[in-house]
């Protein structure tokens, strides 16, 4: 077997920056395929290459500069993961991604495997939203942080969409918003973490708190079926199951095969981090322990949040996350911190 020493990652956000930090750490070098200049992840990378990520030059060079590959977010170009995955060993690998990159082709896997989903419908939408009362019109691919999504409830006018793939979702009237991210490694290892409690705001998540405030029975319950999910895709990498907790039953809502928003608090929180966790599972290491030493929460820095740098510096139990990005948005992520209290 071939011995990595060169990880690429294709994206250059944050995720993509966070995922470098944990390879250096680990000895690896990385290269990031990128379409933006400056990217979060583009400071701190051993080599960048800019290009479209339909050009398939540029994605020739990148596989012909790597030993293995993995991606920091899921709206990349099926095809493109497909071109990568052709030339270099591409891990979590191209089938998971375009189940994951499509909610309709989640679902029906998800139900495949007698995992519990809420009712959705892809057709009929006003004859099924009479049925379900209140439902979720989603976009099918590409909608992210609350973008494409219409809530309606019987009786409304649907919005015009185009030729747009969506997806009519039953409203899950849930206790409590959780995930859990899970590993596993080439050798057939998997890991889970413990589940986290979500709290988002307009559609993006705001806050991340561990340990989940639900019942051990639950938490051994998420942990099982975030396994039996990742044994299923037949997963190198990482893994996020976003799920909702109803009464004692586990609703799981959506897949993120990359490191995740809401597994933030492991990076000081854990023995080890999801990106550590992510660099050992696609290189062939053993998998790090996943016990938490701290709880606490981890918080997103969105927009003009990040103007109050100050305040969290002042706290010494702030561990405090920038990504490098040159322009504040509204809605868009520009650091997080996680608020660590000893167990």
């Amino acid at each position: 077997m071939k011995k990595i020493q060169t990880i690429g990652i294709i994206g250059g956000g944050q995720l993509g920056r966070m995922i470098c930090f944990a390879a250096h750490q680990l000895g690896f070098r990385t290269v990031v395929l990128t379409d933006q200049k400056n990217s979060p992840a583009s400071f701190v990378t051993n080599q960048t290459i800019i290009a479209d990520y339909s050009d398939q030059n540029a994605l020739k060079k990148f596989a012909e500069s790597i030993d293995v590959a993995s991606f920091e977010f899921e709206n990349i170009p099926f095809e493109t993961a497909e071109f990568v995955a052709s030339h270099v060993e591409l891990s979590p690998k191209s089938q998971i991604l375009k189940i994951t990159q499509n909610r309709i082709l989640e679902k029906k896997f998800l139900n495949s495997i007698a995992i519990k989903t809420t009712e959705f419908a892809t057709s009929d939408f006003a004859e099924n939203l009479n049925k379900f009362g209140k439902g979720i019109l989603k976009t099918a691919t590409m909608g992210y942080d609350g973008k494409g999504q219409y809530v309606l409830k019987a009786g409304d006018s649907l919005p015009q969409t185009g030729s747009q793939e969506m997806i009519l979702e039953k409203f899950c009237p849930f206790d409590s918003e959780i995930s859990v991210v899970v590993a596993r490694s080439k050798a057939g290892e998997i890991k889970a973490y413990e589940p986290l409690t979500n709290i988002h705001k307009n559609g993006i998540l705001d806050e991340s708190h561990y340990p989940a405030k639900i019942s051990q029975a639950l938490i051994i319950k998420a942990q099982a079926i975030a396994e039996k999910i990742a044994k299923e895709l037949d997963l190198i990498g990482i893994l996020a199951v976003e799920m909702f907790v109803v009464g004692e039953e586990i609703v799981v809502n959506e897949l993120a095969p990359r490191p995740h928003n809401s597994g933030h608090f492991s990076m000081d929180g854990c023995v080890t981090s999801q990106f550590e966790q992510l660099i050992r599972a696609i290189t062939g290491l053993p998998l790090g322990s996943t016990d938490f030493h701290s709880s606490g929460y981890m918080k997103n820095l969105i927009g003009d949040e990040v103007k109050d740098l100050a305040k969290f510096y002042q706290n010494p139990r702030a561990k405090i996350h920038l990504y490098g990005k040159e322009k504040i948005a509204a809605g868009r992520k520009m650091a997080h911190v996680n608020f660590l209290i000893s167990k």
